[in-house]
């Protein structure tokens, strides 16, 4: 079983995604993914935390090769999918995983004021501060993903689920998940 998670930015893809982990007894992979890019290719890891989830053509004129370290990163993901049931977070996995028919990619997201109020909290930072950093974030990760899948990044036809945490909550959105992973896997 594997679980891929897109998300907006303070939608609680991260938190819902370790509650699903511990849940169905998956492995957790996020930011993990970087230090696992590195080690694997021998390369620093710090290369791939300058382009995580970014498409920047300027970087790509200084000489960081984004296709080179998407394309070790996504052999990580096919890797450590092999090997066992997980949960990733981000890095366009569900594109990266799109044939594996045990993958089911969902997609996380939030009414705008919601993630304002929690991206405030957890930065401690204001409401205006807070809209910033999701608008740049949210078009960061837009681009990477429409640039290295073709695919369009939270449209309900790249995913096969889509869910409002707004709407549910984490508790909720962990069960739902849950439920339609089991069923996949009948």
């Amino acid at each position: 079983m594997i679980i891929t998670i897109g998300r907006q930015l303070a939608a609680g893809g991260r938190e819902i995604g370790k509650h699903l982990a511990e849940k169905l007894s998956l492995k957790y992979y996020d930011r993990e993914l970087i230090l696992e890019a590195g080690k694997q290719s021998g390369l620093n890891p710090q290369l791939f935390e300058q382009v995580d989830e970014q498409h920047n053509l300027f970087m790509y004129a200084l000489g960081a090769k984004n296709p080179e370290l998407f394309r070790i990163q996504s052999d990580v993901i096919a890797r450590l999918a092999e090997q066992d049931n997980c949960v990733f977070v981000g890095r366009c996995a569900d594109y990266i995983l799109r044939d594996n028919p045990n993958c089911l990619s969902i997609f996380l997201s939030a009414d705008l004021d919601d993630r304002i109020k929690r991206l405030s909290i957890r930065e401690n930072c204001s409401a205006k501060q807070a809209l910033e950093i999701i608008e740049k974030a949210d078009r960061k990760r837009a681009e990477y993903y429409e640039f290295y899948t073709g695919k369009g990044w939270g449209k309900a036809c790249s995913y096969d689920f889509c869910l409002n945490t707004t709407w549910f909550g984490v508790a909720e959105v962990v069960d739902l998940v849950s439920k339609a992973a089991l069923h996949l896997q009948k």
